[in-house]
């Protein structure tokens, strides 16, 4: 569970932060210790994620459930320590803009606590069964090994193509923002530009928002094989008033059936687009030249 405020807490924090034109506090929240979990108890379990500043979790404030499923899995992988909830309203007018804010704030926040890398992750990640301390030493080696220019490192991510740059790395360009660690450079750009719909050419079939925007960031990486999906649970930024879903990509665009299809895909894409890396390999040589 969270550690809650009082709603006259959360009143006296919006309107002062509203006033002084800060980011509102009260919609961050830290975890709760729980008594159950040995990562509370005990920080030498040997799931050593210090080399991260910082771990936020995005969560609707009206979906308690979807943030208690998240806690859980943030205890059962040992991030529970350092684990932050960001609380955002709906936007029901254009929930990718919503998302996209979301994530905004997050790295505002991030760089006004002075913090250099940190995990982002949103409430419907589902950690691998099997992660265990060597695995989490596993991603710190592969932040170790990224050039200078880096700005993502995927745990999860819906691969368009990728291929590998050392062991257990991959260069990508990838759909689902779901799990990533940031850089400063992705936070500060991240934190100066606000929503607008990513082109169409560049959107594809991972829609226009936030998710298209990483696919097309230079510098992404991922961990391999993958250490999130996103879990398959209904959709909370689905726009309504859809029109019939008419062709494939609307399938993984606009449809409720979006956050199924998207769980149970990512790892098939991760391979496909590994047995694929030779020609991945070549085309970005080939855009490079251009």
């Amino acid at each position: 569970m969270l550690a809650e405020l009082s709603s006259e807490e959360r009143r006296a924090g919006r309107t002062a932060a509203a006033a002084r034109g800060e980011l509102d506090e009260t919609r961050f929240e830290s975890l709760a210790r729980d008594g159950s979990c040995p990562h509370c108890a005990d920080c030498r379990t040997g799931y050593d994620w210090s080399f991260l500043d910082g771990v936020y979790c995005i969560s609707l404030r009206s979906r308690p459930d979807r943030a208690a499923r998240a806690a859980r899995e943030l205890h059962r992988v040992g991030l529970c320590s350092q684990a932050r909830f960001y609380r955002p309203d709906r936007d029901h007018e254009l929930p990718a803009r919503g998302i996209w804010e979301s994530h905004r704030t997050v790295a505002r926040h991030a760089l006004g606590r002075g913090l250099e890398r940190v995990l982002v992750l949103e409430d419907d990640v589902r950690f691998a069964r099997w992660i265990r301390p060597r695995t989490v030493a596993r991603v710190r080696r592969a932040l170790e090994t990224l050039p200078a220019d880096w700005r993502i490192l995927y745990l999860g991510h819906l691969p368009l193509r990728a291929y590998p740059v050392g062991l257990g790395v991959l260069r990508t360009r990838s759909g689902c923002a779901h799990a990533y660690i940031a850089n400063r450079e992705l936070l500060r750009w991240l934190a100066a530009t606000p929503f607008a719909p990513v082109a169409r050419e560049v959107g594809g079939m991972v829609g226009r928002g936030i998710d298209a925007a990483y696919r097309a960031m230079p510098g992404a990486y991922a961990v391999f094989p993958m250490l999130a999906v996103q879990a398959p649970v209904t959709s909370d930024h689905m726009a309504t008033g859809e029109k019939p879903i008419r062709r494939l990509k609307h399938l993984i665009t606009r449809s409720p059936l979006r956050p199924y299809l998207l769980s149970f895909a990512m790892r098939p894409a991760e391979w496909a687009a590994l047995m694929l890396s030779p020609l991945w390999w070549w085309l970005e040589r080939e855009e490079r030249r251009a």
